[in-house]
C-alpha cells in the first residue's frame, strides 16, 4: 500500500499538467510570436498528463474536471500575459527548478513499477527548463 502523501502528489501532478497545458495554450494566444514554442510546451504537458493517467487508474484517483483544470491554467496565463515574454520565461526557469526537486522526491517515494512514469515526469520538467533557456539565450 502506497502512502496517502505519495498518491495525493500523483493526483496533484496530473492536475497541474492538465492546467499547465491550458496555461501554455493561453500564453501562445497572448504571445503570437512565440506561439510555436509555447504550443510545443503545451504538448509536452499534455503528453506528461497522459502518462500520469496510468497512475491515476492504478490508484483509482479521480481528478477535478478537466474544464476546471483548464480554466485554472487559462486564468494563470491571462494573469502572466501582461509581462514581457522573455522575462516570464526567465522567471519560469527559476520556479520550475522547484518542481524538479519535488518530482525527484516523488520518484524516491514511488514503488519500482511506477518509476518509468515518475522519471518521465521529472524529465519533462527538466526539458521545459532546457527549452526555455535555449529560447531566452539564458
Amino acid at each position: 500500500m502506497e502512502s496517502i502523501q505519495y498518491i495525493l502528489q500523483i493526483l496533484e501532478a496530473y492536475e497541474d499538467e492538465v492546467a499547465g497545458a491550458a496555461y501554455f495554450d493561453g500564453l501562445a494566444l497572448a504571445y503570437p510570436q512565440q506561439s510555436a514554442f509555447l504550443e510545443r510546451c503545451a504538448a509536452l504537458e499534455r503528453e506528461t498528463a497522459t502518462q500520469l493517467s496510468a497512475l491515476l487508474q492504478k490508484y483509482q484517483l479521480t481528478p477535478r474536471a478537466q474544464t476546471i483544470l483548464e480554466e485554472r491554467g487559462a486564468l494563470d496565463a491571462r494573469r502572466d500575459a501582461g509581462s514581457d515574454c522573455k522575462k516570464l520565461m526567465q522567471q519560469s526557469i527559476k520556479s520550475y527548478a522547484g518542481y524538479v526537486a519535488e518530482f525527484k522526491a516523488l520518484e524516491a517515494m514511488g514503488p519500482m513499477e511506477d518509476q518509468r512514469i515518475l522519471a518521465a515526469l521529472t524529465a519533462h520538467e527538466i526539458r521545459l527548463i532546457e527549452w526555455m533557456r535555449a529560447e531566452t539565450g539564458a
